[in-house]
């Protein structure tokens, strides 16, 4: 009975594993944007504070993050911010992330909304320099949820990169993001390998369960 017993813990063990992905916490700094916290008001700045994120489109890689507030939104993340990647003219916001396994799947989300103001906004979603979905607009004063896969190349990196497009809107505003994550998609070989190797373990437990069953009755 001992034995049945640790064979099922083993099974139950090998199982759990198999949820957890490669990548268990969000592989992007700062996604949310809590950082500065702008106390309400908003901010355009790089390095320190602006962690992890850079506008290729202004002087210094100036990023502008703000109280959702500000652009007419609702709060959905932490202190209540996001980037704006129009900050003084039609932004173009990226962030590498490295120590992705080549050939794994992964999964980049984030919520997309449209300021109140400004005029038309648009953009388009990159990673790696190839543009996944369709150009990406509207939502004007409402976050909208967008999630795309992609698969890690053998460099085991990814450029995750928000890029606004020209407009007859104000180049100045618009373009509202937040609550951007980087997980993996499906488990890793080794995961895999877990689960078949806990649910070998659980039918041998079962079928020496029934035959002990069998035995006593």
């Amino acid at each position: 009975m001992k034995t049945v017993h640790l064979l099922a813990a083993a099974a139950v063990a090998a199982i759990s594993a198999m949820s957890v992905p490669a990548f268990a916490a969000n592989a992007i700094v700062n996604g949310d944007f809590s950082t500065p916290n702008t106390g309400g008001g908003w901010e355009n700045s790089q390095g320190p504070l602006v962690t992890g994120w850079t506008d290729v489109n202004e002087a210094g890689g100036n990023v502008e993050i703000g109280n959702s507030s500000i652009y007419g939104l609702t709060c959905i993340s932490t202190n209540c911010q996001n980037l704006e990647v129009n900050n003084n003219t039609f932004g173009d916001v990226f962030q590498t992330v490295t120590g992705l396994t080549a050939g794994q799947s992964y999964t980049v989300s984030f919520d997309y909304g449209g300021r109140t103001s400004g005029g038309p906004d648009s953009m388009n979603f990159l990673v790696n320099g190839t543009q996944l979905g369709a150009t990406i607009g509207g939502s004007i004063g409402s976050w909208t949820p967008y999630a795309f896969t992609f698969t890690a190349p053998n460099s085991g990196s990814a450029t995750v990169e928000f890029q606004a497009l020209v407009t007859s809107g104000l180049p100045s505003y618009g373009n509202e993001i937040t609550n951007v994550s980087l997980l993996s998609a499906v488990p890793e070989p080794a995961t895999w390998a877990m689960m078949m190797i806990g649910l070998g373990g659980l039918g041998v437990a079962m079928r020496s369960r029934r035959r002990m069953t069998a035995a006593t009755a």
